[in-house]
């Protein structure tokens, strides 16, 4: 099938059946809705038998990717790059006109269509736009020490959110580790000594029994979720979750129809590498617990990473990006929990009156003492 073709078809699956319009995904549910209408199109249940999505092996998607072409893992999209921060957004067919989710900068929109990564899955939207704006609200109304003006940019503009799928991926690996170390037991002896009087008294000194250990622990990991995006600083990807990906859906387009979806800019070897040294961590922790005793020392850890599985996976975010004073600034709010997390500027006004304000109390203080 030709790209103007499959895009043809995508457009069909997006027209209201009632008017023609185009219907978008309605947040929380398992259909399209035509906002002009009313009409309502149920979204196909394709989850495979046995109901969970399948990791795909890590040197098979690997090679996956040296042929991006083949259906199984590309499908067609309209893919517009952001001149300003760099990101790279699937937009919606219909788009003629827009701002960068990102950095709220203009967007050129030329249109180009391309073969681009097929995810396996993804997250639907289960807060809608009423919801995040009122999380938005709320979360600037309480923030300390924000300038008057930063708070009235959400209370007069109800269009600073957009919704974005954000791209992840996830590891999943069995892990068999060898090791080697010692085994720390604690144990006191009194001794004595003089203290500021001149007196003597006895206390307890600590001391170590050490034991050589070896063993062999094995290691389960499931979903260890690494952002796909540079897009965001990465401590965004942090305190947005967590994510339940018992939510995960196969992927299909049109759940995006409505909402932006960022390509990935980490690619999946990259990522491989942050989730290998969260692993990593994990199991010093597990073998420490292996080794028992008070207090460990570990000598070496030979760990055999055991069918490595990813799946490449969308999940939804409301995102805000606004420039105040010439600065960017961007909020997000977890279209699948509600957590709300952003950049936001200071007062300095504010921050040196509470300063003066202490230095007076201080002064007060030390005055009437």
């Amino acid at each position: 099938m030709s790209f103007e073709e499959k895009t043809s078809e995508i457009e069909r699956g997006l027209k209201c059946q009632g008017c023609g319009a185009v219907l978008t995904y309605r947040p929380g549910t398992s259909y399209l809705e035509c906002s002009y209408c009313g009409t309502e199109n149920e979204i196909a249940d394709n989850m495979p038998e046995g109901g969970e999505i399948e990791a795909t092996d890590y040197k098979v998607f690997g090679k996956a990717m040296d042929d991006v072409a083949d259906e199984r893992y590309s499908y067609v999209a309209e893919v517009v790059h952001c001149n300003n921060c760099g990101a790279n957004s699937r937009l919606n067919p219909n788009i003629t006109a827009d701002v960068c989710a990102f950095c709220a900068s203009p967007l050129v929109i030329d249109h180009q269509q391309r073969r681009i990564v097929k995810p396996h899955g993804l997250v639907p939207f289960m807060v809608d736009y009423k919801q995040a704006f009122g999380l938005l609200t709320q979360w600037a109304g309480k923030v300390w020490f924000a300038p008057n003006d930063f708070k009235r940019i959400f209370n007069t503009r109800n269009d600073r959110l957009k919704g974005v799928y954000i791209p992840f991926w996830s590891y999943d690996s069995d892990v068999y580790s060898a090791y080697q170390g010692s085994r720390g037991e604690y144990y006191y002896v009194t001794r004595t000594r003089r203290n500021a009087e001149g007196e003597t008294e006895e206390y307890e000194e600590r001391r170590t029994n050490w034991y050589p250990v070896s063993g062999t622990i094995y290691s389960r990991f499931r979903d260890i979720v690494i952002s796909g995006s540079t897009s965001l600083p990465e401590k965004f990807s942090d305190k947005i979750g967590p994510w339940n990906l018992d939510y995960l859906k196969p992927f299909n387009e049109q759940y995006l129809s409505g909402f932006i979806a960022e390509t990935f800019s980490v690619d999946h070897v990259a990522a491989a590498g942050t989730a290998r040294a969260i692993m990593d961590r994990e199991i010093v922790r597990q073998v420490e617990d292996d080794i028992g005793g008070d207090t460990q020392d570990i000598d070496s850890i030979d760990s055999d990473f055991k069918s490595i599985r990813l799946k490449y996976i969308l999940l939804p975010v409301w995102l805000s990006a606004y420039q105040y004073k010439g600065k960017s600034y961007q909020i997000m709010v977890n279209a699948f929990n509600g957590n709300v997390y952003g950049q936001r500027p200071y007062s300095f006004w504010k921050i040196a009156f509470l300063v003066l304000l202490i230095l007076i109390l201080f002064y007060l203080l030390s005055f009437m003492g």
